[in-house]
């Protein structure tokens, strides 16, 4: 009996064995382990944050929407956010760079990923007597229906605020450059942070569903794009080479408009040497000091209004039709803060007027009539700086954004004019 029993735990061990043999030695279980192993690797450390090339940009890491995963994965929870597009961003980033120095106004990347309010808080602060704790999600290029689906993810996640500040201006309606709702890069980026609830209560093909159940799951799955166009990108730019068949064509127009643009400057230089030599002459006996003040005058002009031509792309021909779906979601951000008791303080940030001649009539008639009075409908505040007056050229360093010193102005009349500033 008992030598019967040892053989049977014998060949009992022996199966063990062999089974956990069988298992070192399986393909398939070593390959299993290894694409787990280097998705948590991949997950950790962000590789792509080493490769250089200046034609991608991994999403999660790229500038225009950085915030949102610094917000969504932070363990802070703000009383106070922030919402809107590069007018708010700007207002608030360029003058905390003065106010706090720890940042460089100079540098575009740190302004679009700055994500505090230091002097807004500090504003509150001081009208209300308790601090308020705010969070800037403000991002470039931001359309209403962007602010409305950050918003809308933010409650979602169990981050939802006590108080939203959304600056807006004509162009957060009726942007012909942006990309169409659902497809920019705000989308995108949360798109890959829809809950297995939301992948099952929305409407969706079958190649949708499983997309966002495989990213869920995997996260080289989810950022497998990322990874595509990032080797592209530096494989290209390792052997100089166009990525595709368009951006060869591109190179080849831009080579040739450069080399038409030599010509025609060689033959006006060589067509103009007598007359500039007299000119010359000419403005050493002039008053120097006359001429050079009103050099710079036009100088300054030309600078500051220099970006007129891109608001022209965005504004021309008149996008009725993206007017009425981004109006929409602004509607749909007010009754979502309705219904969820959060209180909105709707803003209209200010710009110049050079930049508003070029917005097309009827449609900025209709942002004022029909966008600008919507939050009246909600009970919720309504703030309009754009036609407050008080703001000059001076404010502003281009057609539409305002400087350090515009920055501080906005901050400083909103708080004072807002009344639901407090908790």
């Amino acid at each position: 009996m008992q030598d019967s029993a040892s053989t049977d735990a014998n060949t009992s061990d022996k199966q063990k064995k062999g089974i956990f043999l069988l298992v070192l030695s399986s393909f398939t279980c070593w390959l299993v382990v290894s694409i787990v192993g280097l998705n948590c690797v991949l997950q950790s450390v962000k590789p792509l944050q080493y490769i250089k090339t200046t034609r991608y940009v991994p999403l999660e890491q790229n500038p225009l929407v950085s915030k949102l995963p610094a917000f969504f994965d932070a363990k802070e929870r703000p009383e106070l956010l922030v919402l809107g597009s590069s007018l708010p961003m700007e207002a608030i980033a360029r003058y905390d760079a003065e106010y706090t120095g720890s940042f460089n106004e100079k540098s575009l990347n740190e302004v679009r990923q700055y994500t505090g309010a230091k002097y807004l808080e500090h504003l509150i602060e001081q009208k209300n007597g308790t601090k308020l704790s705010a969070f800037n999600l403000t991002c470039v290029a931001c359309m209403a229906s962007d602010a409305e689906l950050i918003l809308r993810r933010a409650i979602d996640a169990g981050r939802s605020p006590k108080i939203v500040i959304f600056g807006m201006g004509p162009r957060d309606f009726i942007d012909n450059v942006a990309p169409p709702a659902g497809k920019s890069p705000v989308c995108q980026l949360l798109s890959n942070r829809t809950t297995l609830p939301e992948i099952f209560s929305e409407v969706r093909t079958l190649e949708e569903t499983r997309d966002l159940l495989l990213g869920q799951l995997v996260y080289l799955y989810k950022v497998r794009t990322d990874y595509k166009t990032m080797l592209t990108g530096w494989a290209c730019d390792l052997f100089a080479h166009p990525a595709d068949l368009y951006e060869s064509n591109q190179l080849a127009k831009l080579s040739q408009k450069n080399a038409k643009e030599k010509g025609v400057a060689a033959a006006t230089n060589a067509a103009q040497d007598q007359s500039a030599a007299s000119e010359i002459k000419t403005r050493q006996v002039c008053k120097v000091d006359q001429a050079t003040d009103q050099t710079s005058t036009k100088t300054q002009k030309r600078t500051q209004f220099a970006d007129l031509p891109e608001w022209k792309e965005r504004y021309l021909p008149a996008n009725v039709d993206r007017f009425e779906k981004e109006k929409a979601s602004f509607q749909k951000m007010l009754d979502t803060c309705k219904k969820k008791g959060i209180r909105m303080i709707v803003v209209n940030m200010p710009i110049t007027n050079e930049n508003k001649e070029i917005i097309p009539k009827k449609l900025f008639e209709r942002y004022q009539n029909e966008v600008c009075t919507m939050p009246a409908q909600y009970g919720d505040e309504m703030l309009d700086l754009d036609g407050s007056g008080a703001f000059q050229l001076s404010d502003f360093y281009d057609s539409a954004h305002v400087n350090a010193q515009g920055g501080k102005k906005v901050q400083d009349l909103m708080v004072s004019s807002a009344k639901t500033l407090s908790l």
